[in-house]
């Protein structure tokens, strides 16, 4: 049974009670944290990428990862709504479309850590739809958010092939000094779109060489709304999240953090939409999450001959998602009771150190990491037989259990030639995969298990960036990106069959492939950045990226041989195709108050990309678009911000082309989608500063009422011709109109 946070009234007892030692301590009034210091982040470096803030989070209605993306151009959520799987099936986001490109090949990090991949679903023969997102975080205890988009260079991280997204959380000195050694909030958030309600407390304290953080996060609400005619699935949810941090520095040049970062959702679904013949009833499902980091980071800072700065991290990380599932069921006109019990398990431990070294101008960042995973997927079905009361047990993992292992090196360096910067690096990869407890493995069907092997492979990937400095804080460039991605063990391993349940005669199956070879990216981008004017800061690119050896799942021709009672389908995860992406993008923010001395604090931010595809499938010959190309997007804010921090105010209008998915020759899919229609959504948000002690943020989004829909969640969807096709485009609409609202109290 997954562990409890305590309850609320307890947190804030808790909480005072480890302030109270230093909360007599004098100490300065203290001033609202709404931003934070991207550390690293540099306005010449090249590539693309959108960094936000803890205020910035917060002014877009954050409460998980879909309001992220809101303004980004060719950046989006794609998620599982409730009920559009099998009944067993969860729901939730499962992870970023940048430029594109989808699902796992984008990286997720939180504080340089790789959260679990999304688990797809090889009952539904796809390994682009996903029964377990990647929902395991509060955003509420990160510091910042950044999106980095297209293929990663060679550094430290997990690698993405389509982009990446690192999540930092916060840390002490976000809060408190010497100058400051204490402080407290509290804060309270409502969001109208999921009627949800959050009760936050953060506490900070400085004492010498010693700093502590802690950040308790409640939430609880309801589905998402959606601004269709039909009501979507009932899913009444609640979690909790704990962020702890404890800062040692020791003596000069040295700095150690121990960290303990906690997460638990729980769902009670009500999947409605399955109401019909073989589902009377609809089905309900309690949905439990779980996330436990610990880890121990120390930084040097000092002058040796091997690095100026050494960062080292040590953890341990267990994920997991398990769903209960309960239906009334009707087959061959027997009434039956099935519970499922599904789970998505991922325990992790690993190390990882990054040093740099400067030689004059001139920069080395070299590092290496090790890192172990073992994943399970069980799968269990008690059915029962109404009329006798008999139980029958089907034991079916979705996957074989798998042991990974990983190492990884890398070395970067930044040779300043005059207004010139190189920057080349290269990265090596070596991973171990091992299925275990094969006997559980499509037990079924006799032969499967003997398939799966244990392997290893490594690659190198290199990259190269130019900059040209036309004047300072104005920068010319251009880079390459090698991708790869190695094939994840639910590919690899991924089943599900007829004859679990049937036991004998013939029926059809989807198995793993130990044969998969890696997909690889070769990203190519060109840019200008930087200050146009004292009053402009812009970014524009143009980018083109190669996907080759694809992986998707295929028909296979019969086995006679092997399988022979596989008489109904035999289908399998094959390197399908290749795919070409193209496109450009920019931003800009103008500092009007630069301008013109009585428009102080107001500032016009833009940002639109637009990008096209063409895949091409190796097996049938078969061109089109990439399913999931992204729809032209234009996003405009025009903000004030009072420059004497009183508060400030934006309206903000996003515009989204209209567009419809062609056939999916990547998937297989050629039947006819759901044309998205283009929409232009504005949303008005404010914050007061109330003195010293206060702050007041608000929100109205989709101010116009708008219905309008996620082309990533619904371009899957079929055209709208029949009424349950109807139904299904109604529940996937994006909310109407909304208001969030924060307040939040300060020490």
């Amino acid at each position: 049974m997954a562990a409890t946070f305590p309850g609320r009234h307890r947190m804030a007892v808790l909480l005072s009670c480890a302030l109270a030692p230093l909360a007599q301590a004098e100490s300065p009034a203290a001033e609202p944290l709404d931003t934070v210091v991207i550390q690293g982040h540099r306005l010449e470096e090249p590539g693309t990428g959108t960094v936000l803030t803890p205020a910035e989070l917060v002014r877009r209605g954050v409460t998980d990862m879909q309001n992220m993306a809101r303004y980004a151009p060719l950046v989006s959520v794609p998620g599982a709504a409730s009920g559009s799987g099998n009944v067993w099936d969860g729901a939730g986001n499962t992870g970023f479309n940048i430029r594109g490109i989808e699902g796992n090949r984008v990286s997720l990090d939180l504080d340089g850590i790789a959260l679990p991949d999304a688990a797809p679903k090889p009952d539904g023969m796809t390994l682009n739809g996903f029964g377990v997102g990647r929902d395991y975080f509060d955003p509420e205890t990160f510091r910042s958010v950044e999106i980095s988009s297209g293929t990663t260079a060679a550094g430290a991280g997990t690698p993405g092939l389509g982009g990446a997204v690192a999540f930092a959380t916060k840390a002490p000195e976000d809060y408190v000094s010497a100058a400051r050694p204490v402080y407290a909030d509290y804060k309270f958030g409502h969001d109208g779109a999921s009627d949800m309600r959050m009760h936050a407390l953060t506490g900070a304290l400085h004492s010498g060489g010693v700093q502590a953080l802690a950040v308790l996060v409640h939430r609880d609400g309801a589905a998402l709304e959606a601004n269709g005619s039909v009501p979507v699935n009932p899913d009444d949810w609640d979690s909790d999240a704990l962020l702890a941090k404890l800062a040692w520095t020791p003596w000069q040049g040295h700095r150690f953090v121990a960290t303990i970062d906690a997460y638990r959702a729980r769902h009670r679904r009500e999947f409605d939409n399955k109401q019909g013949a073989s589902y009377p009833d609809g089905a309900t499902q309690d949905s439990r999450t779980r996330r436990d980091r610990a880890s121990i980071e120390h930084r040097f800072s000092g002058t040796t001959p091997w690095f100026d700065t050494l960062e080292s991290r040590l953890y341990v990380q267990r994920a997991e998602v398990a769903d209960a599932t309960h239906a009334s069921y009707v087959t061959g006109n027997r009434p039956y009771v099935r519970d499922i019990a599904t789970g998505f398990e991922n325990d992790s431990a690993g190390l990882a150190s990054t040093a740099v070294k400067a030689f004059g101008a001139h920069q080395l960042t070299y590092g290496l990491s090790a890192e172990t995973v073992d994943t399970r997927r069980p799968w269990r079905e008690d059915r029962t037989v109404v009329a006798t009361g008999a139980h029958q047990v089907t034991n079916k993992n979705r996957m074989a259990d798998t042991d990974t292992r990983k190492f990884a090196a890398f070395a970067r360096g930044e040779l300043a030639l005059g207004a010139i910067t190189v920057t080349p690096g290269l990265r090596w990869d070596y991973r171990q995969l091992e299925p275990r407890n094969l006997s559980a493995y499509a037990s079924a069907v006799p032969g499967a298990a003997a398939e799966l092997r244990k392997e290893s492979d490594g690659y190198l990937t290199p990259s190269l960036a130019l900059a040209y400095a036309l004047r300072p804080e104005l920068t010319a460039y251009a880079q390459y990106s090698r991708g790869t991605r190695l094939p994840t063990a639910a590919e690899r391993t991924g089943t599900y069959d007829s004859f679990s349940y049937t036991g004998a005669g013939n029926g059809y199956a989807v198995l793993g492939n130990a044969n998969l070879k890696k997909e690889t990216s070769n990203a190519f981008e060109v840019g200008l950045k930087g200050r146009a004017s004292r009053a402009v800061t812009f970014s524009a690119a143009l980018f083109h990226t190669r996907y080759d050896n694809l992986i998707e799942y295929a028909a296979q021709p019969p086995d006679p041989v092997n399988y022979p009672t596989i008489t109904f389908g035999l289908y399998r995860p094959e390197n399908v195709g290749e795919a070409r992406t193209w496109g450009a993008e920019a931003s800009a923010r103008v500092d009007v108050g630069q301008l013109a001395a009585t428009l102080q604090g107001t500032s016009l931010a833009l940002a639109t990309g637009v990008q096209h595809s063409k895949a091409r499938n190796g097996t049938t010959g078969e061109e089109s678009e990439l399913a999931s190309t992204l729809p032209r997007k234009t996003s405009a804010t025009l903000a004030w911000d009072d420059p004497g921090k009183r508060g400030g105010a934006s309206v903000a209008l996003v515009h989204v082309a209209a567009k419809q998915a062609r056939a999916d020759v990547i998937g297989g899919a050629s039947t006819a989608r759901f044309a998205v229609p283009s929409a232009t959504v504005i949303d008005l948000a404010g914050y007061w500063n109330v003195g010293r002690n206060a702050e007041l943020t608000a929100g109205l989004y989709n101010v116009a009422d708008k219905q309008y829909w996620d082309y990533t969640a619904a371009r899957g969807l079929a055209a709208g011709t029949t009424a349950a096709a109807r139904a299904d485009i109604e529940r996937m609409a994006r909310p109407g109109r909304y208001a969030a609202v924060t307040f939040k109290l300060i020490y």
